[in-house]
C-alpha cells in the first residue's frame, strides 16, 4: 500500500474530505488532488507531515505502514471491555455520543469554528462561533444500494450549524452503499426536508415495501447516479411512499 493510499484509507475510516483535509493541514486542495492520484509520488517532508497531524495519524504509518499500537490502560480495559458486552443498540448510542465528543474535542483543540453550508465543520480561525441548532438523527442508514430498513422511532438529536439548508432540514439519515457516487458517499449524513412528493429528476428519501431507498425519481423507476446500477422499477413493489427531498449533506471533519 503506497503513501496516496494510506491516506485515503485514514480518510475514509474517518469519513474526513479533501476540503476538509485542505483546510485542517494547510495544503491546496490541488496539491492534495495530484498526491491522492499518485501523480505525485514523494509528497515533500513537510507535507506529509501537515497530512498526518491533520489526520491524527503517525508519520511512520503513512510513509511506511507501521502503526505503534499503545498499551492500553486499566481504564480503557474496563472499558473496552464493557462496550463489548453492549447489544447493538448500545453500541450505536456510544459510538454517537464517542464521535460527537471527538469532533468537539477536536474542534476546540484546532480553533475550528463551524459555518459552512454544506459541512457540519469548517476551518475558519479569528471568527465568532456560528450559531447552533438540533434536528433528529436516525442512526439506521438509508441505503444508496438494494434498500435497508427504516425504524421511524430510533432517532436522536444531533447538532448543526445553522444556515439556509439546516433551517430546512426536518432529519438527518446516513448513507449506506455507493450506488449514488460520485456525488453522494457511503456514510455521507443527508440533511432531508419532509414532502409527501418530489418531482421526476429530484432526489428523496423513499419507502418501498418497507425498505428505505435514497434515489433519484425518474419516470416510473427510482435511478441510481452511479452508472453500473440499473434503475429500480416502481412496479416490482406493493406499497411506495415519498419520505421527503434531500436539500443538503453534513460532512464531518475529524
Amino acid at each position: 500500500m503506497s503513501f496516496s493510499e494510506r491516506v485515503k484509507r485514514i480518510k475514509k475510516e474517518k469519513g474526513i474530505t479533501n476540503d476538509a483535509l485542505s483546510a485542517a493541514s494547510g495544503i491546496p486542495l490541488g496539491t492534495l488532488g495530484k498526491l491522492l492520484s499518485g501523480f505525485t509520488e514523494e509528497p515533500k517532508l513537510s507535507t506529509a507531515i501537515s497530512i498526518a497531524e491533520a489526520l491524527g495519524c503517525s508519520l511512520e504509518y503513512l510513509a511506511v505502514g507501521k502503526e505503534e499500537q499503545p498499551e492500553l490502560s486499566e481504564i480503557e480495559k474496563l472499558r473496552l471491555e464493557k462496550y463489548r458486552a453492549l447489544d447493538a443498540h448500545g453500541m450505536r448510542v456510544c459510538d454517537f455520543i464517542l464521535n460527537e465528543e471527538y469532533l468537539r474535542s477536536a474542534t476546540v483543540s484546532r480553533n475550528v469554528l463551524a459555518d459552512n453550508t454544506d459541512s457540519l465543520f469548517h476551518a475558519k480561525v479569528g471568527e465568532k462561533k456560528a450559531k447552533m441548532i438540533k434536528i433528529p438523527f436516525f442512526a439506521d442508514r438509508v441505503s444508496a444500494g438494494s434498500g435497508v430498513h427504516l425504524e421511524s422511532n430510533d432517532a436522536t438529536e444531533i447538532s448543526v450549524v445553522e444556515n439556509e439548508k439546516t433551517k430546512r432540514a426536518d432529519f438527518a439519515l446516513r448513507v449506506s452503499g455507493d450506488s449514488m457516487e460520485p456525488r453522494y458517499h457511503d456514510g455521507d449524513i443527508l440533511l432531508v426536508e419532509n414532502t409527501p412528493s418530489i418531482e421526476v429528476g429530484e432526489l428523496g428519501i423513499f419507502i418501498c415495501d418497507g425498505e428505505g431507498y435514497f434515489k433519484e425519481l425518474g419516470n416510473g423507476c427510482l435511478i441510481s447516479l452511479n452508472k453500473k446500477y440499473e434503475p429500480i422499477p416502481l412496479s416490482q413493489f406493493e406499497s411506495f411512499s415519498c419520505r421527503g427531498t434531500v436539500i443538503g449533506t453534513l460532512r464531518q471533519r475529524g
